[in-house]
């Protein structure tokens, strides 16, 4: 028995693989332990108050006139800020 051979100008050549690198890229450096903190807990209240992930979501990332500005932001940025937030939810909280 003989080997098959490759017909004229179909030589095989060797596969090169390339790897695909996926990488995330950053803008803002990481946030620090305090902001993930004050994060973390501002969300809790707003969970706690709203119940529900939609009006959550739309509290958080929402200009507020009496805060003036967005909660979630506010409260990530200083431990006042997140005051703040907390103090309005719970007098809404109050109101309802």
């Amino acid at each position: 028995m003989s080997t098959p051979e490759s017909p004229p100008g179909h030589e095989t050549k060797p596969v090169a693989h390339r790897r695909l690198s996926f990488r995330k890229s950053r803008k803002n450096p990481n946030q620090t332990a305090e902001k993930s903190r004050r994060q973390t807990n501002v969300v809790q209240a707003a969970w706690h108050h709203f119940g529900e992930p939609g009006p959550v979501i739309a509290f958080l990332n929402t200009r507020h006139a009496g805060l003036e500005g967005q909660p979630l932001q506010l409260a990530i940025e200083s431990d006042e800020g997140l005051e703040r937030v907390e103090t309005l939810l719970r007098q809404m909280t109050l109101k309802a």
